[in-house]
């Protein structure tokens, strides 16, 4: 039996297939790259930042650009960022001479490690080359090697980092912080600085007393623009040959809040359901993403204390722009304005929370965790007598 093909994806979308929109943002950023700026690239998680960084990479490479991309996620200490650093320049220029052999000769403070695979390819690594040097000693070591493969490559460069606010967590995040931006403010080469965790990302770019701070440019990923979404999303449909009512396409747009990997994936679970596309198949396919959402709901909350939970949870039922309001305090039953304060504040550093607009209500950042947690309210409340 022929397997029908999905036209939504649920991984990061490749630079060569369909985009919903984003032509504005890929222009500007593209624009920012070439012109050798730094940006700050921030938004909710899975809104798209990788792949629409990774499109603008894509362009700048057809243009004879060389970009680096660098994945800070999960990065456990400076040793790390370093190796972090040399494994992509190495990555990027393997197989591409004379820049492989620029970037053996002035990459000092690490050495690749090539290993075939099974596949017939080979497997990257990188180890120290031997000076003795860690921490920032070895960090700055990295970056001077960074600074000579960008002044002798003879080609632009552009340089990612993703999840970027990784490095706060790390021992003596402020002197990390220092040694990134004392080399890259030498670096002729533009860097996009991409994160989800928005307040902590922004917090390294605009506080006074930080090393980065006004050192790029704040440029914020929104939600997809309705009208473009549902057209997009009824075009995607008929490539892989089903119909879609305009209305039923307005309505997944309303249930995913304009969020770009919700609607792929509520979308993708329709297409997948069979029959015909209609508002009842709609409700079917919102059901099968929640289940499958949930245990990721689960994680989070098992991550959070209980006081942060129950404010999470009340959020989600009753956004409100006085959360450390009596009235609000007392229906959730969150005790003191102290504790409310102290939670918000960390709901908020975890991107669990926003506040969308000065005096907007605070609300749940996720919209269908949103939904998850209001089901789980509802659950709780007692059946007819």
């Amino acid at each position: 039996m022929p397997v029908e093909k999905n036209p939504f994806q649920l991984q990061e979308i490749p630079p060569d297939a369909p985009f919903c929109d984003r032509e504005r943002e890929l222009a500007e950023l593209l624009a920012y790259a070439r012109a050798g700026g730094n940006v700050v690239v921030y938004s909710p998680r899975r809104y798209g930042k990788t792949s629409l960084v990774k499109r603008v990479q894509d362009r700048l490479r057809v243009d004879g650009a060389v970009t680096v991309f660098v994945d800070f996620f999960g990065v456990t200490s400076v040793d790390d960022v370093a190796a972090r650093l040399a494994k992509a320049v190495f990555r990027v220029t393997h197989g591409r001479e004379p820049l492989w052999r620029t970037a053996l000769r002035v990459m000092r403070s690490f050495r690749p490690v090539l290993k075939p695979d099974a596949g017939g390819g080979f497997t990257l690594t990188v180890e120290p080359a031997g000076t003795g040097a860690t921490g920032l000693e070895l960090l700055e070591g990295t970056m001077e090697s960074l600074g000579a493969f960008v002044r002798e490559g003879g080609a632009p460069v552009q340089v990612t980092l993703d999840e970027f606010q990784e490095i706060v967590t790390l021992r003596g995040a402020l002197s990390v912080e220092a040694a990134l931006r004392r080399h890259i403010q030498g670096h002729r080469a533009s860097y996009f600085f991409v994160g989800s965790r928005r307040r902590v990302l922004l917090g390294i770019f605009n506080e006074r007393q930080r090393p980065f701070f006004r050192a790029a440019i704040n440029y914020p990923l929104g939600p997809l623009p309705p009208e473009d979404l549902a057209r997009y999303l009824v075009e995607r449909f008929a490539a892989g040959g089903r119909t879609c009512p305009p209305e039923v396409a307005r309505r997944l747009v309303e249930l995913a809040a304009g969020h770009p990997y919700y609607a792929q994936k509520l979308a993708f679970l329709l297409h997948t359901g069979g029959g015909r596309i209609c508002l009842k198949a709609l409700d079917g396919a919102l059901e099968r993403l929640v289940r499958s959402e949930a245990p990721v709901f689960e994680a989070v909350l098992q991550g959070i204390s209980p006081h942060q939970r129950r404010l999470l949870r009340a959020l989600a039922f009753e956004p409100s722009a006085a959360p450390l309001g009596a009235g609000f305090i007392q229906r959730h039953g969150l005790g003191s304005v102290g504790g409310v304060q102290h939670s918000l504040r960390r709901l908020e550093e975890l991107d669990l929370v926003e506040r969308p607009a000065p005096g907007a209500p605070w609300r749940v950042v996720d919209p269908v965790l949103g939904l998850w947690l209001r089901r789980q309210e509802e659950d709780r409340l007692p059946g007819p007598a």
